[in-house]
């Protein structure tokens, strides 16, 4: 006879308020409308969304999709093995993410902001690319655009970061 065991992961869609989760072994799904989302450890594929708040993994062992429209994201990741790719994106808050030392990934990067609101950097203890350009929008006039790149190791994981109008710093474990 054959056991058959399912480990299904993590589900919690909210209207409002926060989220959070001490473990997610197999994964997580995690949408609220306005608020925080936290979760202390996470294995698998994390999707962590919301409108009005900020998000914290703080320790993952796999990949992330990861978005808000208005708030911070801080992301630890601790293995280096290939399944870590990572998509984290805000539209106007700082982007942080703590990387292993020998972690083998190709990075993007693009941080956008207004002629007003310039300032804010690309910080990364990785050595990675960076080239400035300009970019016109209809409904903002001219954005200037920070773009920057790298490829660590192998490349096998892929992490794309993305903001408007704050810094995103990629740090060295």
């Amino acid at each position: 006879m054959t056991t058959l065991l399912l480990l299904a992961s993590i589900s919690i869609f909210r209207m409002g308020g926060d989220i959070r989760v001490a473990d997610a072994p197999n994964g997580a799904v995690l949408r609220t409308m306005g608020g925080d989302i936290v979760v202390t450890r996470a294995a698998g594929r994390v999707v962590a969304k919301t409108m009005g708040g900020n998000i914290d993994i703080r320790s993952l062992d796999g990949s992330a999709d990861v978005a808000t429209m208005g708030g911070e994201i801080h992301v630890s990741v601790d293995g280096r093995a290939p399944g870590h790719d990572l998509d984290l994106a805000s539209m106007g808050g700082e982007i942080e993410l703590t990387l292993p030392a020998n972690f083998d990934g190709d990075i993007t990067v693009e941080l956008e902001e207004g002629d007003g609101n310039q300032g804010h950097r690309v910080i990364s203890d990785f050595p990675l690319n960076v080239s400035t350009s300009t970019r016109w929008h209809w409904f903002g006039g001219r954005r200037v655009v920070q773009t920057a790149t790298g490829r660590l190791g192998s490349g096998a994981n892929h992490v794309r970061i993305t903001t408007i109008g704050s810094d995103i710093v990629i740090r060295k474990k």
